[in-house]
């Protein structure tokens, strides 16, 4: 056979093998991704709402979210139904943690918000780096599955810790605390 004829029939044959083997056809994978990314939208205007009415309860919310669309996706998640359902929860839930992480971020440094994004940035960024780092030596070494046990045991340890610590408000400082002494 050709070259041009071996391409050709890899690319007929290779989707047909993919869903014998339980996986996806591309346009399914597709769909997901837009079910992802409409899921994160609608998450945004979710938590553009309930932010103002509790920042710590949303991301709470969020993280618990994202916890039970890792549980649906490793459970339910091999069919149609189970994979539509666990990634638009997790595009939703996602969409709220990122907006909270925005604002906490915010209240944080409000006088330097600028320099704040920027180290926020930076920490997502290599987030991203090391997850796909760990991400690609957790499939190699023990499977795809055990991407998404350690994704789910980190986001359980953030929703852990999150609840385990108590919200600190910034104490007021008088006006007159912060002139210089002796004047």
């Amino acid at each position: 056979m050709l070259p041009a004829q071996l391409t050709r029939q890899g690319t007929r044959r290779r989707p047909e093998r993919w869903r014998a083997r339980g996986g996806a056809a591309p346009a399914d994978v597709t769909v997901l991704l837009v079910l992802y990314g409409a899921g994160g939208a609608a998450g945004n205007f979710i938590a553009g709402y309930t932010v103002n009415k509790s920042l710590r309860g949303s991301f709470i919310a969020g993280l618990a979210g994202l916890v039970v669309s890792l549980l649906l996706l490793l459970t339910v998640g091999h069919g149609p139904a189970g994979s539509i359902i666990s990634l638009t929860l997790w595009g939703v839930s996602f969409g709220v943690v990122q907006l909270c992480q925005l604002n906490m971020t915010q209240a944080a440094a409000p006088d330097t918000f600028e320099a704040a994004m920027s180290l926020n940035t930076m920490a997502y960024n290599t987030s991203i780096a090391l997850g796909a780092l760990f991400g690609g030596l957790f499939a190699d070494h023990l499977g795809v599955t055990s991407v998404v046990w350690f994704g789910l045991a980190l986001t359980a340890a953030a929703l852990l810790l999150t609840l385990g610590t108590r919200q600190k408000t910034a104490r007021t400082v008088p006006d007159d605390a912060l002139a210089p002494a002796g004047k």
